[in-house]
């Protein structure tokens, strides 16, 4: 009716830690004195009998067939059919039967004598220990199958080419410590037959053996295989009908799942045997999930006693009570052949293939169940496949094609197939999959569940698949209540069997929606200019979640540059690139800058390491941010940032952490390195492709060691550190095998609804503002429950520190004047603001330096010159102009004219002419004033910057000559004014 199937799934299943607690054994005191043994041939014949354990006290084959010994699988009772190769050794070894049985160390030690012996004849002929002919000539001496009967030189030449294809497996070689072979398993067999050999698919006819390429097997006769070939394929009639017969009509509806209790190639050979009296329909291999047909399917085999007319059988190779031989290759190919032959027309259903647990004992099913174990049957004594079977997973890899019904609403009714008021039906398998549009979680509140006991089950999941995490099983009315799941899948799973219906379950179902709306983040606008420190005020608003975090980033910026940049010591990073500067330390290779992009070009280094310093500290949680982006091609590319370094000249960076996004093989990686050794934490699946840049955010928070990796704001990564690192001095880039740019690097810090920046010299915000243009910058990011970022908010802020600057400040209308005859005073000044300009002038006339008291303060605006009438100005009287300059930051100061003296004009030209005699020298000076042609009467006033009178004289006391002792007063300009009567000058001096 079709093809007999035998598939490959897989390769070779090794389990090293079971095969060395199973062996326990030293193999390599066996190979010492014995010079013709070819290494690793005790290890590979182990293996591929036994997988390395030592069989004893083995439960009895369903199929009658002989039971091995030992841990390379001998016989010494073949139950007149195989050979009794456990006697052959002995009798080449002298080691004894009993012997053997009774340790490992001496059935290895006889083995390695039989195959020495036997190895070095074949040497004598020629051959070799390394070459795979004479391995095989030398196997097949030791073997138990027979070699009569093409099916059984076939299991013959299985057998070998399994040991051969151990000797060539580079992790065998590695674990078991043996030189690894390149064997050529072509030559050894034959193009053809080892065509065969390795086919997916087998087929036997009644007069050859065939690949799945239509190659034929030929058998190639050596060594003691020198029979010719008595009939064609014994598989099928060795003997006619010794083996199986009709079914005399008997429909086909069930399949028997069966464990050998020996080998795939002992089991071929068994069903050869006409004394055996048992048959099977088909024999799977463990390593590669080969399958070979025994049986006709039409035909009955002898596999399962009385209920052997309705039954196909397989044999699976292997022992109940080792797990190690159930692989995935096997599983897979078990089922393929499964599913091929319920859809032959026998009408055997899929579904009806046992899912329960897997049991030690007989555990008689009814009839309902239609693929299931020998120990499942009626009237028998075997247990096979016994507790190691997994039952669920080959019910599923039976039924492999499961239909998902979607419900998406976030709310609802859910009903078993029956609806509301009605019952579901027999023989189903139905699917649910709840996953609303955004969920964050689905509840399920059963208000009634019956469903028929221990026959008929229901399975919820807690995700997308049948495969994610299992809730629970419910059968009877034990009804599940309420369940919620994790995330934003589940799936519910309902099997009936055969017969009796019941009601089923109502269910009212709700979503909790995730929120998928980023939040916002707002600066509130700032005062015009900022003098010191000051307050910004930050709201964060989301409609559907709470906010998780606010994160916050300051930075400055010089007037002729055109990026922005922040202070390291205050744990804030922000590198736009924009300006070539030296924040950057390129510690290994050449980090240059271009194009406002931060870019290494050598993919031959497999570390590129350039750093910043920024203080990281456990006060507070921190947001890194950077973009890059892959410009190569090649393989192994990766590259990301480290941050937390203590030490960032170190290969590693001491002790730090780091994301890796890896393009070769589209992953995230989180690492964390301890004394400059880096151990993974995390591996997740993301697509990374070249020339694409990718936004990366890393949070973390020192007071818990949860780490979060977002890549273009989605959540691909996370780990929580148990014992998190406290403080770093930096973060670096690093790549490896690559060309990368890097971009907008930033470092923020975790905030409330108000951050308090200090400004000022040498502060955070320390930059000056020229000509009004933003030289402070604050910038804010919000992060909500449901992984959501906010857009960046930025606000720039006007700074100025300083107070406007005195250019000059005269008395008189034009250059500085000492004395004036007129009533009107007038005054003029020039007072610059360069960072945030002047805007005012406030002026006052008084008496006194910083007097009001003959013109209050009044604005002047931006005029910058007084004109003032007195109405009656005193003669001799000195008049002081005061002018306040006020900034468009604030910002105030006061400046005093040297003042003005009020003279008559009557006799003017005499006072000059007087004055005129008078000499001030030296000028400067720094230890004494000497005036010479002082006339009687003359009074002297020495008037500092601010307009006190620090000394004063008379001729009275000085005499027509004088010196004055200046080594006291504090060096800087002076007013020394000269007074004769009511008349005076003003002269400057000078002290240094």
């Amino acid at each position: 009716m079709k093809s007999i199937l035998l598939l490959l799934s897989g390769l070779l299943c090794a389990s090293f830690s079971m095969a060395q607690s199973s062996a326990n054994t030293d193999f390599e005191s066996a190979y010492q004195g014995h010079s013709n043994l070819t290494p690793g041939i005790l290890e590979a014949v182990a293996w591929t009998n036994t997988r390395m354990s030592k069989l004893e006290n083995v439960a009895p084959s369903c199929s009658g067939m002989p039971t091995a010994y030992g841990i390379l699988g001998l016989f010494d009772d073949g139950k007149d059919y195989f050979l009794e190769n456990g006697k052959t050794i002995a009798k080449i070894s002298g080691i004894s039967v009993i012997d053997q049985k009774s340790s490992v160390a001496n059935e290895l030690e006889a083995y390695a004598i039989a195959y020495n012996h036997l190895m070095q004849q074949e040497i004598a002929n020629g051959g070799n220990k390394f070459d795979g002919k004479s391995i095989r000539n030398v196997l097949l001496k030791l073997s138990e199958i027979p070699d009569s009967g093409i099916v059984n030189l076939l299991a013959r030449d299985i057998q070998v080419y399994d040991v051969l294809r151990f000797l060539n497996d580079e992790e065998q070689a590695i674990h078991f410590d043996f030189p690894q072979y390149t064997i050529s398993l072509e030559s050894v067999f034959g193009t053809g037959n080892y065509t065969v050999l390795s086919s997916k698919k087998i087929q036997l006819t009644e007069t050859e053996i065939l690949s799945d390429q239509g190659e034929k097997y030929v058998p190639i006769i050596t060594g003691s295989v020198n029979k010719s070939i008595e009939y064609g394929p014994a598989i099928w009639n060795p003997a006619a009908t010794c083996n199986f017969s009709s079914r005399n009509g008997t429909a086909i509806s069930a399949i028997t799942i069966h464990t050998i209790q020996g080998s795939y190639v002992g089991a071929i050979s068994w069903a050869q045997n006409c004394s055996a009296g048992v048959s099977y329909h088909y024999v799977i291999k463990s390593s590669d999930g080969q399958v070979t047909q025994m049986v006709n399917e039409a035909d009955k085999g002898w596999h399962v006693g009385s209920e052997n007319p309705y039954t196909i059988g397989y044999e699976h190779e292997g022992y109940v009570d080792n797990p190690v031989w159930y692989t995935e290759a096997m599983y897979n190919s078990s089922a393929d052949l499964s599913r091929d032959i319920v859809n032959s027309g026998y009408g055997i259903p899929p579904l009806r293939t046992f899912y329960g647990d897997a049991t030690v004992g007989t555990n008689t099913l009814g009839g309902c169940t239609k693929i299931k174990g020998h120990q499942h049957y009626p009237n028998q004594t075997h247990t096979d496949p016994g507790i190691n079977w997994d039952w669920e997973k080959y019910y599923r890899l039976i039924n492999n094609t499961p239909s998902y019904t979607a419900l998406t609403a976030p709310t609802g009714n859910f009903y078993d197939t029956g609806g509301a008021a009605g019952n579901y039906q027999d023989d189903e398998r139905e699917l649910w999959l709840f996953q609303p549009s955004a969920a964050q979680s689905i509840t399920l509140t059963f208000s009634a569940f019956n469903v028929e006991a221990n026959y008929d089950y229901l399975f919820i999941y807690d995700g997308a698949t049948i495969d994610a995490p299992l809730i629970g099983v419910y059968t009877g009315t034990n009804s599940p209540g309420t369940v919620t799941s994790s995330g934003s899948s589940l799936v519910v799973e309902f099997r009936s069997d055969c017969s009796t219906l019941s009601s089923g379950w109502a269910v009212a179902y709700t979503s909790q929606l995730s929120d998928q709306t980023p939040p916002v983040s707002t600066i509130a606008p700032s005062s015009a200019w900022q003098t010191n420190d000051f307050t910004v005020n930050i709201s964060d608003t989301d409609t559907e979640s709470a906010i998780e975090q606010g994160y916050y980033l300051v930075a400055e910026r010089n007037i002729t540059d055109n990026g922005w940049n922040s202070n390291g010591t205050y744990g804030f990073v922000h590198e736009d690139f924009e300006d070539v500067n030296t924040t950057w330390t390129n510690q290994v290779g050449l980090h240059s800058f271009v194009n406002g992009e931060f870019v290494y070009a050598d993919v031959n280094e497999q570390n590129s390491n350039a750093y910043a310093s920024v203080t990281q500290d456990a006060t507070l949680k921190y947001l890194f941010e950077w973009t890059q982006t892959i410009t190569s091609s090649g393989t192994n590319q990766r590259a990301g940032m480290h941050f937390f370094c203590d030490a960032p000249t170190l290969p590693n960076r001491g002790n730090s952490y780091f994301v890796f996004l890896r393009e070769s093989t589209d992953i995230v990686q989180i690492y964390r390195v301890t004394n400059d050794v880096f151990t993974l934490q995390t591996n997740d699946p993301l697509p990374i492709s070249s020339n694409i840049a990718y936004n990366c955010k890393t949070t973390y928070d020192p007071s818990t060691g949860e780490i979060k990796v977002y890549v273009d704001n989605v959540l691909v990564s996370e780990w929580i550190d148990p014992q998190p690192l406290q403080s770093g001095n930096s973060i670096s880039v690093r790549t490896g095998g690559c060309a990368v740019e890097f971009d907008n690097v930033q470092v923020y810090k975790s905030r409330g609804n108000q951050v308090l920046i200090p400004a000022g010299s040498g502060e955070l915000m320390s930059i000056e503002s020229e000509n009004a243009i933003e030289t402070g910058m604050v910038k804010s990011m919000a992060l909500d429950a449901g992984e959501n970022w906010s857009a960046t908010a930025s606000e720039t802020y006007l700074l100025d520190f300083s107070a406007p600057g005195l250019d000059f400040l005269y008395d008189g209308s034009s250059s500085d004047i000492d004395t004036f005859a007129t009533s009107t005073v007038l005054g003029n000044w020039s007072i610059n603001d360069i960072h945030s300009s002047v805007a005012n002038f406030d002026v006052s006339i008084g008496t006194a330096p910083n007097s009001a008291d003959v013109v209050a303060w009044n604005s002047n605006g931006l005029l910058s010159s007084i004109s003032s009438v007195l109405a009656s100005p005193i003669q001799s009287q000195v008049y002081y102009i005061n002018v306040r300059a006020t900034n468009g930051a604030g910002l105030e100061i006061e400046f005093v004219s040297d003042g003005q003296r009020y003279v008559n004009t009557v006799g003017t030209a005499e006072v000059d002419a007087l004055f005129a005699e008078i000499v001030v020298y030296p000028n400067p000076t720094s230890t004494f004033l000497k005036i010479d042609g002082i006339p009687a009467g003359t009074s002297f006033y020495l008037i500092d910057a601010k307009g006190a009178v620090v000394s004063e004289y008379n001729t009275t006391i000085l005499g027509a000559s004088a010196v004055i002792n200046v080594t006291d007063l504090a060096r800087g300009s002076y007013q020394l004014m000269i007074q004769v009567g009511s008349a005076f000058v003003v002269k400057t001096v000078v002290l240094n």
